[in-house]
């Protein structure tokens, strides 16, 4: 390891001490430095409250640890930006309960007002499938058929005409029955694929965790595949080699890292990938039924990574799932797709009670 990149391999842990606010009335939020921290850092603490309508900040300060006054009971955000001599910004963060607080009333976020800049914008968007009207065997038959101009295609349209905006710090739900084009449209969104009609702007990077495990080789060991994926999500090998052991923490395969992925269960490939993509914050986060793999006990350390960085208020979720009941609890707004049609958006109570009534 470089000089310049050991100068760097640290980490600032967030804690919250309740213990005076008996007395005192503010909790306390405490930051530890881990592995070589520099001598000089600088701290700026931030606050919100659960439904962002309430926060504040502090100046710039050498003191490691922020007093919290909360304004009254509930559940508040508490971030410090830890920054050295170099200019390198770390953040790290805790939830504080005050008071009488039930967790599952803070999943969802607000929705944003005008003011908060669009960072996914789809505008009349289609997309349009060929399929072959005949079945072929081998590739000889398809190129007799083609060379006899007796190839021909059935347009289908998997999407027609989507439209839909989503903001920064939203978590912004997809929902639909099995094949309405719901992870057709995240693939356009994440750049998988090419709108046939219409446009998909997207601003800000991306992590896509629609197929877990895509971009692994099987043949390498998960540490190996550690560094591989992470290249292929943009991040540099010092940025791996700084979080590596959070990526493997998180995974809980700390003593199958040097076997080949090959002989890992799917669902340990997914803790893997899952703790690969969301080790940062990124500026969208594409969730496409990863909820659903692995474990009950991986299925909640999931959604409370993603609750986390819903909770940042930087990070825009896009998520898809079969169980309603997630896209309820986490999301502020909702579009429903059905068969490639536009049904309904809007917020996630009404579209999602409309849902319910399908069939009905």
């Amino acid at each position: 390891m470089s000089e310049a990149t050991q100068a760097h391999a640290w980490m600032p842990v967030a804690t919250i001490d309740s213990t005076p606010f008996e007395e005192l009335g503010y909790v306390t939020l405490n930051i530890e430095l881990e592995g070589t921290p520099p001598k000089n850092v600088r701290y700026l603490y931030t606050w919100r409250s659960a439904n962002g309508l309430e926060r504040g900040q502090t100046d710039y300060q050498r003191l490691a640890s922020f007093n919290f006054l909360p304004p009254h009971d509930g559940r508040f955000f508490l971030n410090a930006d830890v920054s050295d001599t170099e200019g390198v910004i770390k953040s790290a963060g805790a939830w504080a309960n005050i008071g009488d607080v039930v967790e599952d009333e803070f999943k969802r976020p607000p929705i944003p007002d005008d003011s908060v800049p669009v960072v996914i914008d789809v505008n009349d968007v289609s997309m349009v499938f060929n399929k072959a009207s005949e079945q072929y065997n081998s590739l000889k038959e398809y190129f007799i058929a083609l060379a006899r101009h007796e190839l021909n295609f059935k347009a289908f349209r998997a999407l027609n005409h989507v439209s839909f905006s989503v903001r920064r710090g939203e978590a912004f739900g997809l929902v639909g029955t099995n094949g309405s084009g719901k992870s057709t449209m995240l693939k356009i969104i994440a750049g998988v694929l090419e709108a046939s009609e219409g446009t998909c702007t997207v601003t800000g990077s991306i992590a896509p965790l629609i197929e877990l495990g895509a971009g692994f080789d099987m043949e390498l060991t998960a540490r190996e595949n550690i560094y591989l994926n992470g290249a292929l999500l943009g991040y540099r090998k010092e940025f791996i080699d700084e979080h590596i052991t959070d990526i493997i923490a998180f995974a809980e395969l700390e003593d199958f890292m040097d076997m080949p992925l090959k002989n890992y269960s799917s669902g340990m490939v997914a803790r893997i990938a899952f703790a690969i993509a969301t080790v940062a914050e990124p500026d969208i986060l594409i969730v496409d039924e990863t909820l659903s793999v692995g474990d009950f006990l991986f299925q909640q350390k999931c959604q409370r990574r993603i609750q986390e960085l819903i909770g940042s208020g930087n990070v825009t979720v896009l998520l898809v799932s079969h169980s309603i009941e997630i896209v309820e609890a986490m999301c502020d707004r909702v579009c429903w797709i059905e068969k490639g049609q536009q049904r309904m958006t809007g917020p996630t109570d009404d579209v999602c009670a409309a849902y319910r009534n399908l069939g009905q």
